[in-house]
């Protein structure tokens, strides 16, 4: 439980960063995840920038078989 809410707060602080550099694509997608627990990401850049910052939370990343799309959980 402590883990999940220190995930939380480290992706709100990314959210911030995102918006202050203007990477709004990228943190509409954060807000997404904090919003619902989970969100699915494609092939895109910006899908990828932000299946390597939830890989660096801690995030739980589940792939699709295909490898077309990846799933990412807090």
């Amino acid at each position: 439980m402590l883990e999940k809410k220190i995930r939380r707060y480290k992706l709100i602080d990314t959210h911030r960063e995102l918006v202050r550099q203007g990477k709004l694509s990228e943190a509409r997608t954060v807000l997404k995840l904090l919003r619902e627990g989970r969100v699915h990401l494609g092939l895109g850049d910006s899908d990828w920038t932000v299946e390597k910052l939830c890989e660096g939370v801690g995030c739980h990343i589940s792939y699709n078989r295909r490898s077309y799309t990846a799933t990412a959980y807090i």
